[in-house]
């Protein structure tokens, strides 16, 4: 497949994996990662093959192709649809702050996406900036299925394990602290509604102040929740409020799934001032 590729351009080395942005004569712009060989990354490739291909969301990009099927091979690549845009780690970084118009397609998007995701017995468990596009007509997308948890697969994460796979600052407490049993479609929902927060104010609540501390953050996210926001045009505070229980450490008091987060959150847009 390599061989395929035209003006082939790195976008990432490190560790398990190398990306590059390359010209495909048959799909024209494509993301080409070249994955190799460690405990689990064969498997968890193989399984973010799987959870692209049953989600159907236009925000999420397509596998164009793969060798996931292939036998002993040296190492898996991936062939994936190229999303122009930065993502929200760059554009947070260089100070943008985003708006309520801007908020609610990024909440109509990601809740349809994750309300696909529960249908399909998925979890993404890596909701974060820095795996969301903001694409030039201004649509989200959602990337990296790579640590997807397939509830009605096995799982790879050891359960004897007291952590699971996370990333600091937006996975849920029951995620981090690999709690499988209480790992459904509410652990996403935390995570959107920490990047929303961070989208309004610039700054991840629950990392700010921690001084990169690991095990201080962790601390504050098992007894905070993330703190009123005020955004304008928010007239009644309801996407404020909504954006709190979203973020909310405990499982029990978010939303009971990405349905019921829809239909509240579809119910409080005739409350907001989008002019």
């Amino acid at each position: 497949m390599f061989d395929q590729l035209r003006n082939v351009k790195p976008l990432q080395d490190g560790g398990q994996k190398e990306v590059y942005v390359a010209e495909h004569p048959n799909y024209g712009q494509v993301v080409y990662k070249k994955i190799f060989p460690t405990q689990d990354s064969f498997e968890r490739t193989k399984r973010e093959v799987r959870a692209a291909s049953i989600i159907t969301s236009p925000f999420v990009p397509k596998i164009l192709a793969h060798n996931c099927d292939e036998e002993n091979p040296q190492f898996l690549w991936l062939l994936e649809q190229y999303i122009p845009g930065d993502n929200l780690r760059k554009l947070l970084q260089a100070g943008r702050i985003f708006n309520i118009l801007e908020i609610v397609r990024f909440l109509d998007t990601m809740l349809q996406i994750a309300i696909e995701s529960e249908n399909k017995n998925l979890v993404h468990r890596d909701i974060k900036p820095d795996n969301i596009i903001f694409d030039p007509d201004g649509n989200f997308w959602l990337l990296d299925f790579g640590i997807a948890r397939h509830l009605d697969m096995e799982s790879i994460t050891d359960t004897n394990r007291p952590f699971g796979v996370f990333t600091v600052g937006y996975a849920s407490s029951e995620q981090f602290r690999n709690l499988k049993k209480d790992i459904d479609i509410r652990a996403d929902l935390f995570s959107i509604g920490v990047v929303c927060y961070e989208m309004l104010k610039g700054e991840n609540f629950y990392i700010l102040g921690s001084n990169n501390d690991i095990l201080k953050v962790l601390k504050k996210l098992e007894s905070s929740s993330l703190p009123p926001l005020r955004i304008p045009g928010d007239t009644q505070y309801q996407l404020s409020t909504f954006i709190k229980i979203l973020g909310d450490h405990r499982r029990t008091r978010r939303p009971k799934s990405a349905a019921e987060a829809y239909s509240i959150f579809t119910t409080l847009l005739d409350t907001l001032d989008l002019s």
